[in-house]
């Protein structure tokens, strides 16, 4: 199967996509592109699927996996281990990128549990803080009132705040 470079496939598809623009059968005898991937570039193009290359995506182990296999590898011995990775098809190389890639993994999550802690005692602070300056309005807010309702009482003219 031939693949087709992502200019290719573009020029086909603003060609095909143009009003009054050629069928892909028509587009296909032009381009030397044949007809049913035309049609298939162009039903990846109206469901929105053009950037992602389903056939030639190839998913490695998650995470969770990989620390699996990295510890299944850990309690063997050299030779058990050369005979576990080919029946594996791995290399000693991934195993050690993986350990790594674990390894940091964990160093974020503990940074992020650590900032987690510190931005949850910011928060208690500022709602106290909060709470007091909002206890404190209400209290100017009474005074102004009543201040208010003493001068009427009084029978005095109000002053401007």
């Amino acid at each position: 199967m031939k693949t087709y470079d992502a200019e290719i496939k573009k020029a086909a598809l603003e060609k095909m996509l143009r009003p009054g623009g050629p069928y892909p059968s028509i587009l296909s005898k032009e381009m030397g592109i044949p007809k049913d991937t035309l049609y298939y570039w162009l039903r990846q193009s109206k469901s929105g699927d053009m950037s992602k290359n389903k056939r030639h995506k190839k998913k490695g182990p998650s995470l969770k996996e990989k620390q699996i296999l990295v510890l299944e590898a850990k309690g063997l011995t050299d030779e058990e281990l050369g005979v576990w990775l080919r029946t594996k098809g791995l290399h000693e190389s991934q195993l050690k990128m993986w350990e790594q890639e674990i390894m940091r993994s964990l160093e974020n999550i503990d940074g992020q549990s650590e900032r987690e802690a510190g931005l949850s005692q910011e928060n208690t602070k500022l709602k106290k803080e909060m709470l007091r300056k909002d206890k404190a309005l209400a209290e100017m807010t009474a005074l102004v009132i009543l201040k208010k309702k003493l001068s009427i009482i009084l029978g005095e003219e109000e002053d401007t705040l």
